[in-house]
């Protein structure tokens, strides 16, 4: 005997478990996409001019006129450009879920979305890593290689420097979550319901 529409019984995972909101993750990637932004924009302007003296003839002390920015430093050259394209990245895939329901290809979208969240993760680890080595020797020099630090002397730098690490590790723990919910959501596919027959 089947059971009748009103008594079916519902089998499935998507029956035991409520199903995430959607608006949780687009939430985080909006986040993600702030704390990124915040850190390129920042980094990305980070300028301090100084009049330092650099050497003292007789009681004459010489002065010159140094400017410190991040060009200057390859890390954080590339601090900038992971933490834009991360920003980029976010934006897309905000883009996307709002908008790009349908250009899904043989169901390859969820696949693709949590390969990309994981690059970008990759991406920002590297860039804050890497400016984070940087900012720690000019804090505090190195003294074995006889380098000094600049802190002291460009204490603003290392400030705008200081946050915009900070914003970028903030937007790395975003962007991990991000790429966990990509993936759960990428391996855990509602089943259907069925019916249950009993002979």
């Amino acid at each position: 005997m089947v059971l009748q529409n009103e008594d079916k019984l519902e089998v499935g995972y998507s029956s035991l478990q409520p199903k995430p909101k959607k608006w949780v993750l687009l939430m985080l990637r909006l986040l993600a996409f702030f704390a990124t932004a915040a850190a390129t924009v920042v980094m990305g302007l980070n300028k301090e001019t100084k009049t330092l003296v650099v050497a003292t003839v007789g009681t004459t002390p010489i002065k010159a006129t140094l400017i410190a920015k991040f060009q200057h430093t390859p890390a954080f050259v590339f601090f900038v450009i992971a933490n834009g394209l991360a920003s980029i990245h976010n934006l897309v895939m905000i883009m996307g879920d709002l908008f790009g329901q349908k250009l899904d290809y043989k169901g390859l979208r969820l696949a693709m979305i949590a390969i990309l969240d994981m690059m970008t993760v990759a991406l920002i680890s590297g860039g804050a890593s890497a400016a984070a080595f940087m900012a720690e020797l000019g804090k505090n020099g190195n003294s074995h290689a006889r380098w000094n630090s600049i802190c002291d002397k460009y204490k603003t730098f290392c400030d705008h420097g200081g946050g915009a690490l900070i914003a970028s590790f903030a937007g790395l723990i975003l962007m991990l979550i991000i790429s966990v919910m990509s993936i759960i959501k990428l391996l855990i596919k509602p089943k259907p319901d069925s019916t249950t027959v009993v002979p």
